[in-house]
């Protein structure tokens, strides 16, 4: 399965209020927990243990409940936060920073990214997420 941030379908959030027969207990708590903030990593984190997650996670993509995030700035949050765990949130903001100020165009600005990742997390840790954010915005911006 793809990494990337979960979001809600327009299927999805009527599911939220209707909750159709179709659906497990296990679905909807998914569901309710899907918040356009979080990763696929961090709904594995929250339901770790239970039975038929991937699978659950899974119908709901097929089903088009959940779709999981392409954009870039979703994908570079999602790398933040495996590369760095519980230390990302200061990158992560700076991501979120440069897309409100710049919006599409922010990846012209991705200097000050780099800045905010030597400054939090040394020089290197910031090359590797230099190296892994250049691949993402390379990527984005041939099927963009």
């Amino acid at each position: 399965m793809e990494a990337g941030i979960l979001e809600l379908t327009q299927k999805g959030r009527a599911a939220l209020i209707t909750a159709p027969a179709d659906l497990t207990a296990l679905c909807r708590n998914i569901l309710v927990q899907i918040d356009g903030k979080k990763s696929l990593d961090d709904i594995n984190t929250m339901f770790r243990g239970l039975k038929g997650l991937d699978e659950t996670i899974q119908k709901l993509l097929t089903g088009q409940y959940i779709q999981i995030s392409r954009e870039c700035k979703d994908l570079l949050k999602t790398v933040a936060h495996q590369m760095l765990g519980p230390k990302s949130p200061a990158l992560i903001k700076k991501i979120d920073d440069l897309h409100t100020r710049y919006g599409d165009n922010c990846w012209d600005h991705i200097d000050e990214l780099d800045k905010t990742s030597r400054l939090f997390y040394g020089e290197v840790m910031a090359d590797k997420l230099n190296i892994e954010f250049a691949k993402i915005i390379s990527e984005t911006k041939k099927t963009g």
